[in-house]
């Protein structure tokens, strides 16, 4: 899983940070690399995946996340090998996100009659996880500082959570 997050996220950083020419052959195969990347993860995890990897585990309820809010100002959350109930908000907007990007992407190639709208969605959308990502990276600061783990080498290479 480590692997497909940091290839995600190489992926987007390289179109978003204008690396390739949007609209180009290399701009379009990063876009669609990471697509298939993000559909190959949701299928792992319904088909493939155990424990916390699987897709049904991290399924965020209005009454887990009032609990982890608790636990959250009482710093008291369990350490755990899955994702808390407001970084699972964060996960399926984070894939929701990606491949409405990639979908406004490949449309703006085709004869679509309704291209025009196409292109301002895809930069919108692109802007909205640009946003995701921000809180994403400033929530793994904040919340390595307030709980004193080390979240960040939760997802480096031959690392465990919090160790």
């Amino acid at each position: 899983m480590r692997l497909t997050h940091w290839s995600v996220a190489l992926g987007f950083l390289c179109n978003r940070l204008y690396l390739t020419v949007p609209g180009s052959t290399p701009h379009q195969l990063i876009g669609l690399t990471v697509a298939g990347l993000v559909l190959l993860r949701l299928l792992w995890g319904v088909t493939g995946a155990r424990g916390a990897a699987r897709l049904s585990a991290f399924i965020p309820t209005p009454s887990a996340l009032i609990h982890h809010l608790h636990e959250l100002r009482t710093r008291t959350v369990p350490q755990a090998p899955h994702h808390n109930p407001l970084g699972a908000i964060g996960i399926w907007a984070t894939w929701l996100l990606l491949l409405l990007i990639a979908l406004t992407g490949w449309g703006q190639g085709n004869d679509l009659a309704f291209r025009w709208p196409l292109d301002v969605w895809h930069v919108w959308l692109v802007d909205a996880l640009t946003l995701v990502v921000c809180v994403h990276i400033a929530a793994v600061f904040a919340m390595s500082f307030w709980l004193r783990r080390n979240l960040i080498g939760a997802m480096l290479p031959g690392r465990r959570g919090g160790e």
